[in-house]
């Protein structure tokens, strides 16, 4: 009796591994934080009688550091070890949060105590963002980076974007104090598990600057190092213009869409219905985001950016063309394609950039990024107030049309590599 040849097993798919997990759950960890004191700060400033103004100081207070320190913090992260930053960043927002629970408790809070807290949260984000970014593709292999930010997306979107402010608005009913405690407890347990993470290669133990500013370079040379890199490199000064067009008609959309949801406006929706349809956009990237891996490997870079960026313009755009519940909840759905659009163009940065200038060329992009953020809300004030808000969608509908060329090309021309089998 022979023996029946047994069929080789086929090769597992190679795994993310366990340091990337740590990773992810700090992800999901700060998210969920950011999501609650982001509800938390403007509906304490009204509590507190600031009124519009009162919380207009606060939420430029909490943008105004990606202005002023994004490139700064770049060069941090390129100098010194990006987890123990983050670490460290994690661990200040403890003691920003814990204070201002604390005045908020013994009722000594005012809205220059919650500016003050936003804008350090602010400079806390600028460093812990950047180094975030600089630390997946030391974790994963650069064939598996698409798989990596998708999960990453998913689970930014899913704790910060729908569980955030649900739990904040929770905790808010019970007392504000306990929502910033709350929150600062989120951000000691981040600072718990990147403590699992190992030390960056060629870090392990440093206290001081990296090899990443060779001959003790000044900081305004190493940021014009990274600006170099950044618009030296094509595809990357489209994506990073082309992002900041993309959040120009993003702003623009979430600054109309009030008008022209709400009472007196067209469409008339309560406040329960209007939330419900807005989650349809995060339920959507969700599920976007759980599947972009499948996609880009399947039907490649150029295909699927071009799917994202039509989804988008197409989600804009519709509701402004015919304005009712059903074509809304529809067109928001379609914005979830955007994550499509999000992990090819940060995982094209990942592969493309070199580790030592990661910081700056990300903290450079993403200064673009959000510095456009308040671009798209005066374009939403200026168009809606003259042509009403269905105006602003179509306008920013087709925004979003004029970056899809250039950004798809781009995409076209910049595929992954094949992913690793073996």
């Amino acid at each position: 009796m022979t023996a029946t040849p047994t069929a080789p097993a086929a090769p597992s798919a190679p795994r993310l591994g366990r340091p990337f997990l740590w990773l992810w759950n700090a992800c999901a960890g700060s998210n969920l934080a950011d999501g609650v004191y982001q509800v938390a700060l403007p509906v304490t400033a009204v509590h507190l009688g600031g009124g519009a103004g009162g919380v207009a100081v606060v939420a430029v207070m909490a943008r105004l550091p990606w202005l002023l320190f994004a490139l700064f913090s770049g060069v941090l992260v390129d100098r010194f070890d990006e987890r123990r930053l983050m670490r460290i960043v994690n661990s200040a927002r403890v003691v920003v949060l814990g204070a201002t629970a604390l005045a908020l408790l013994l009722d000594r809070a005012d809205i220059a105590l919650l500016a003050a807290a936003a804008f350090l949260l602010g400079i806390g984000e600028t460093v812990f963002d950047t180094a975030f970014h600089t630390t997946t593709p030391s974790l994963v292999p650069p064939s598996l980076l698409e798989r990596a930010n998708s999960r990453l997306q998913a689970a930014e979107i899913t704790t910060n974007q729908m569980a955030g402010p649900s739990v904040g608005g929770l905790l808010l009913g019970l007392s504000a104090s306990l929502a910033f405690g709350t929150t600062a407890a989120l951000y000691l347990a981040t600072v718990l598990l990147l403590m699992a993470l190992p030390a960056a290669p060629g870090r392990s133990g440093q206290e001081g600057p990296a090899s990443a500013a060779p001959g003790g370079s000044g900081v305004l040379a190493d940021i014009r190092t990274g600006l170099r890199f950044l618009f030296g490199n094509p595809t990357l000064t489209v994506y990073a213009v082309g992002v900041g067009a993309l959040n120009i008609a993003w702003a623009a959309v979430y600054a109309a869409l009030p008008l022209l949801a709400l009472p007196p406006g067209p469409l008339g929706l309560g406040s329960t219905a209007y939330g419900s349809l807005l989650m349809v956009a995060g339920v959507s990237g969700l599920v976007v985001g759980l599947l972009a891996p499948l996609a880009t490997s399947r039907l490649g870079n150029g295909v699927c950016m071009a799917l994202g960026l039509a989804g988008m313009s197409v989600g804009f755009a519709l509701p402004g063309i015919r304005p009712t519940p059903l074509v809304l909840g529809v067109g928001l759905g379609c914005t979830g394609l955007l994550i499509l659009v999000n992990v090819i163009t940060v995982s094209y940065r990942q592969r493309a950039v070199p580790h030592e200038l990661l910081g700056r060329v990300t903290s450079a992009y993403r200064l673009i990024a959000f510095g456009c953020l308040p671009l798209g809300s005066a374009l939403a004030g200026v168009v809606g107030s003259h042509y009403g808000p269905r105006a602003v969608l179509v306008l920013a509908g087709c925004i979003v049309l004029a970056a899809a060329v250039p950004m798809t090309l781009s995409a076209r021309s910049s595929a992954p590599p094949a992913p690793e089998t073996t």
